[in-house]
Formats: structure tokens, C-alpha cells, sequence
């Protein structure tokens, strides 16, 4: 006769289907949500768009077609960033796999308003973790991939500032900027002195017992140790310095090609490029992206974009168009890639020993 299962190991199991079925149906809630954010979007912007169409006509497509190119490879730079880092912890960075999460992540940032960066970051999180991928590499790998953008996009900016012969400005932007990074990288270091994990672990674990109160599932578990033991975990991983230089350079690249597709789409409405003042009007748009007032900085970005090509030198009536056709291929391009990725990309199977 087949001995009783333990009622521990019987809950569990029961706990892991339904955690299961709920992941089941994530993917497809979440998709309909973002496909049906992004026409809703379109609808809401329909007179925005039509005035875009318009300001494309006379494009010289075989100049669009290129800024699209680019464009591609500036995301694919971000793809091979965040597979290194994964394969530096020893971890699953499968590259297809990887590159269809990025897409995918930046639909969903654009189509969901109010929660588009944290269902982002949730669902990149969930496909890394799927790939086999531990929760402290994960952790350590977005991580990173924010200080190595943040630094590098700091240097653009300086060097943008640099060629319009302000060096002053340019120290300043690139310390500005750079200071994103700084409570990040902090809190990355401070988990490699054992001192600080005991510290930070000991004060959450009083603050879940707190929660434990109206929360059932943080009741009765030793949280500071898990705590403890996840940031020993984060701390443990380090860069060599040739990965550090190429985590440097894709990060780098992934801003230049940016920019790059920006001058592509000046070239294609028949202007010719303001160099001097390109990488500032560009970096006015970067930045005006990342304040996220509006899901992508729609109107907010064109609007600020344009008005600093004409601060450079362009008349409006070349302006308008050329970041019309940047964005484009810089927003509504990849959009459309990812929301696909959404639909097509099979679910990633883990594979069966999870580094970690």
C-alpha cells in the first residue's frame, strides 16, 4: 500500500498548481491588454497621427528604410548587453530568447500607462527567470543594465555638449546624469559587505513580520535569512574587466545608433545634418522619453525633439518631419515587433538545474 503524502508536501503541491494556472493565464491577459492599449492609443492620437502621415510625404523611404536598420541594431545591442551579463553569473542568456523578452518589455512599457515600467520589468524578470536564471542573477543582471545605460548615456550627453564647445555644461550633464546610477551601484556594492546584508535583512524581516499581521503568506517564515541569504547571492557575482568593457561598449552602441537613426531620419526628408547640435537635440529627446509624463513621451518627445533641431539650425518645416520619421522607426517600430513577440514567442521552458 502506497504511504500517506505529508500534508506539507500535499500543500505545496497544490500551492504550485495554482501558481501555475495563474501563470497560465498571465501572458494571455496581458497581451490582450497591451494590443488593446496600443489601438486605443492610436485612436486616441488618431488626428496626431494623420497630421503624422502627412508630414511624410516626400521622404526619401529608402533613407527611412536605413534609420529603421539602425535602429534595429541599437536594440539589438541592448539584447547582447543583457546576455552578458546573464552568462557572466553563469546563467542561461539564449539570445533569441532574450531579445524577443526586450521587445516584448517595451510594448508593454508603451501600451500599459500607469503600470507599464513596473509590468516591464515584471515580465522581463519572469522570462529570465524561465530561461533558468536564479533570482539573485535576474536581480543583478537589470541591475546592471541600468547603471551600464545611466553611465553611458551620461557620456553621450557630455560629449554633446563638448562639440558645442561648452565643457563646463558638458562636465555638469555628465555628472547629472551619471548621479542616477549612483543609489543603484551603491546599493550593488553594499551587498558584498556582509555587515550591511545582515543590517538591511534584519530591518526588512521586522517590517514582514509587521505585514505578517494582514498578510497570511509572511507569517511564520524566516524572512531576514532568505533576505540574508538572496543578497549574498546578488553580491557573490562579479564582471571581469573585458566583460565590463563590453557590457561599456553595447551600452554605448545602443545610444550612438540611437542617435545615428536621428541624423538617418534628418538625411531622409532632404536636410542636411546639424552635426554640432545633433547629439544635444537628441539627448533632449532621451531624456524627454525617460520622464515618461506620457506612455512612450508621445507629443511630449516630438515636441521637445523638434523644437531642439530648430535650436540647432533645421527650419521647422524639415524639423517636424525628420522626428516624425525617427519616431517612427525609434517608437512605433518596435512597438509593433514586440507586440508580435507578445503573440508569437513561444513560453520559454526552464531548463531542468537552474544555476544558483
Amino acid at each position: 500500500m502506497d504511504s500517506p503524502v505529508p500534508a506539507e508536501t500535499a500543500g505545496a503541491e497544490v500551492h504550485a498548481g495554482r501558481s501555475r494556472g495563474w501563470r497560465r493565464w498571465v501572458r494571455p491577459v496581458l497581451t490582450i491588454a497591451v494590443l488593446a492599449a496600443l489601438v486605443l492609443a492610436g485612436l486616441v492620437n488618431r488626428e496626431r497621427v494623420t497630421d503624422w502621415v502627412s508630414e511624410l510625404r516626400g521622404v526619401q523611404w529608402e533613407w527611412v528604410l536605413a534609420s529603421a536598420a539602425v535602429q534595429l541594431v541599437s536594440f539589438q545591442c541592448v539584447a547582447h548587453l543583457q546576455r552578458l551579463l546573464l552568462r557572466a553569473g553563469g546563467g542561461n542568456g539564449d539570445l533569441r530568447a532574450v531579445t524577443g523578452t526586450n521587445y516584448a518589455s517595451n510594448a508593454i512599457s508603451l501600451g500599459l500607462p500607469v503600470a507599464g515600467a513596473a509590468a516591464s520589468a515584471a515580465y522581463t524578470y519572469r522570462r529570465w527567470h524561465d530561461l533558468g536564471n536564479s533570482t539573485a542573477l535576474v536581480g543583478w543582471a537589470l541591475a546592471m543594465t541600468g547603471i551600464s545605460s545611466t553611465v553611458t548615456l551620461a557620456v553621450v550627453i557630455a560629449v554633446g555638449l563638448a562639440v558645442t564647445g561648452s565643457t563646463l555644461g558638458a562636465l555638469g550633464a555628465f555628472a547629472a546624469t551619471a548621479a542616477g546610477a549612483v543609489p543603484v551601484l551603491a546599493a550593488v556594492l553594499a551587498v558584498r559587505h556582509e555587515p550591511t546584508r545582515e543590517l538591511v535583512g534584519r530591518a526588512l524581516g521586522r517590517g514582514a513580520r509587521v505585514l505578517g499581521r494582514w498578510v497570511p503568506v509572511l507569517r511564520g517564515k524566516n524572512v531576514a535569512a532568505r533576505i540574508i541569504d538572496l543578497l549574498a547571492s546578488l553580491g557573490s557575482y562579479r564582471l571581469s574587466t573585458g566583460r565590463s568593457l563590453g557590457a561599456g561598449l553595447f551600452s554605448l552602441g545602443n545610444w550612438v545608433l540611437d542617435a545615428g537613426s536621428l541624423a538617418l531620419a534628418v538625411v531622409a526628408v532632404g536636410a542636411p545634418v546639424p552635426w554640432q547640435g545633433l547629439l544635444l537635440a537628441w539627448a533632449a529627446g532621451a531624456l524627454a522619453t525617460s520622464v515618461r509624463l506620457t506612455p512612450g513621451g508621445i507629443g511630449v518627445v516630438e515636441a521637445t525633439l523638434a523644437s531642439a533641431l530648430v535650436a540647432a539650425g533645421m527650419p521647422a518645416s524639415q524639423a517636424v518631419p525628420a522626428v516624425v520619421v525617427y519616431r517612427l522607426v525609434s517608437l512605433w517600430l518596435p512597438a509593433a515587433i514586440g507586440a508580435l513577440c507578445l503573440v508569437l514567442v513561444p513560453k520559454t521552458v526552464a531548463p531542468e538545474h537552474q544555476p544558483g
